[in-house]
């Protein structure tokens, strides 16, 4: 399949040469590519675990080159020392190296206008910041691509990166990252801990999602499930119930005592049933906004295969290596990741706190279940739950987003909510998420414009 069979996609998963575009018909300096013809190429934004994880992964599975855009000078010269002089390559559930590196860079001009595609993997506070970093040199026909985009992701990429020259840039998201993975040694060694069995994608247009699909499924080596709408990302998003959820179970009674090493709580194998309960009302409550989005177009627009209570994604995502599946507590208790302590902080020495400025509460509330309540409240659907736990968090946090019943707290100004970018009715957030969706499917007899 050719790169013009997936709509201009190119085709990593064989490596084939495709015409350099430059003006000149000239290789970069330094590239390994003779005459004008090159390799596809894949730029990796962050340095923190899921980018290790994606060097190594998308060199063993797409014969492609990578480049690697790091926040700093520091952080860049960190990963070359390890890359250049030991080689990166990871361990446990993926046992592979990294042996596709081209170029490492803390300067976006040299690594991503040659980039036939871009993933983003830094957390979702840092993506606006690095989405202004690259947007100057993005090609008319770079694919941009967060893995995990949280809430909000497409508003931020469309607003910041979406246009070029009056054409709509190509861009998705997965709804959760592929792995369970920690970067052991910086530039030399990451350690996976579990590989989810697939990955919800979605994209704008929405017409791009399958292609899309199809070749990330080839770079990362899992199957990738395409989607219809960048609302399933936010709404179907497991992390914003399970980690906030478990915080809140575990330390919503904590009133200033410390831990020695051996009290702190097992994040996922000490998860009580009344916890998994509370992780099962937020994830009802995401699913009972995404059934009256879909009632609005009477089911035109799909999101129930991606929104589901989150047991049954548990099942989906880690059920071949987990041996109780019978409740969401269950899970956790018999999952694959058990060795993970609940997030804390040295308060002195062998003595800790809670760590609040983790992110799962840090980056899974604003990014995560505050950008869900924002829809709950376009499509008027109360949440509980969700309430409850944001108005735990924002105490710890020190932050304020809901303010009353309505989120108008001062930190939601500056979130990646339909409502600051001007979508603020159910009309106006179907028309904007569907785009490339109803679009085609509106000139069918009996199918409805939304209204």
């Amino acid at each position: 399949m050719s790169a013009g069979d997936q709509g201009g996609i190119p085709e990593f998963g064989v490596g084939a040469p495709r015409a350099y575009d430059r003006r000149d018909g000239a290789a970069p300096s330094g590239s390994p590519f003779g005459g004008s013809e090159r390799r596809s190429s894949i730029t990796i934004c962050g340095t923190g675990n899921g980018a290790h994880a994606l060097a190594v992964v998308a060199a063993q599975n797409a014969q492609c080159d990578i480049d690697w855009l790091a926040s700093s000078e520091e952080k860049a010269r960190l990963l070359r020392r390890g890359v250049s002089e030991v080689g990166l390559r990871s361990t446990g559930a993926i046992a592979a190296k990294a042996d596709r590196i081209r170029s490492i860079s803390a300067d976006p001009a040299e690594v991503i206008p040659r980039a036939d595609m871009v993933l983003v993997l830094v957390p979702a506070f840092a993506h606006a910041a690095v989405l202004r970093r690259i947007a100057p040199y993005l090609s008319d026909e770079t694919v941009l691509g967060c893995i995990p985009a949280r809430g909000g992701f497409e508003f931020d990429a469309a607003n910041i990166c979406g246009r070029q020259a009056g054409k709509q840039r190509t861009i998705f998201g997965l709804q959760t990252l592929p792995w369970s993975t920690r970067v052991k040694t910086v530039g030399e060694l990451v350690h996976v801990g579990v590989v989810k069995q697939e990955v919800f994608l979605a994209a704008l247009p929405a017409s791009r999602a399958t292609p899309i699909a199809r070749q990330l499924a080839r770079i990362l080596g899992i199957r990738i499930i395409p989607t219809q709408s960048f609302l399933g990302m936010t709404l179907g998003n497991p992390g914003q119930f399970i980690h906030p959820g478990l915080m809140y179970g575990h330390f919503r009674s904590w009133r200033g005592e410390e831990y020695d090493e051996d009290s702190i709580p097992m994040l996922f194998a000490d998860a009580t049933d009344e916890m998994g309960e509370l992780v099962e009302r937020l994830s009802r409550e995401a699913v009972a906004v995404a059934d009256r989005i879909e009632q609005r177009t009477e089911d035109v627009l799909n999101l129930r295969d991606v929104v589901m209570p989150v047991r049954d994604w548990l099942r989906r995502a880690y059920g071949h290596a987990t041996s109780d599946t019978s409740t969401t507590g269950a899970c956790f208790r018999t999952g694959p990741i058990q060795a993970r302590r609940a997030p804390v902080v040295e308060s002195r020495p062998g003595r800790f706190i809670p760590d609040f400025g983790y992110r799962y509460l840090s980056e899974d509330v604003p990014f995560g279940l505050v950008p869900t309540r924002a829809l709950a409240e376009i499509a008027d659907v109360e949440t509980p739950a969700i309430d409850r736990v944001i108005s735990w968090a924002q105490a710890v946090l020190q932050r304020t987003y809901l303010a009353g019943a309505r989120l108008r707290g001062a930190d939601v100004r500056q979130l990646p909510l339909p409502q600051n970018s001007e979508v603020s009715t159910l009309s106006e957030l179907i028309d904007w998420q569907s785009r490339g969706v109803l679009s085609e499917v509106s000139a069918r007899p009996g199918v409805p414009e939304p209204s």
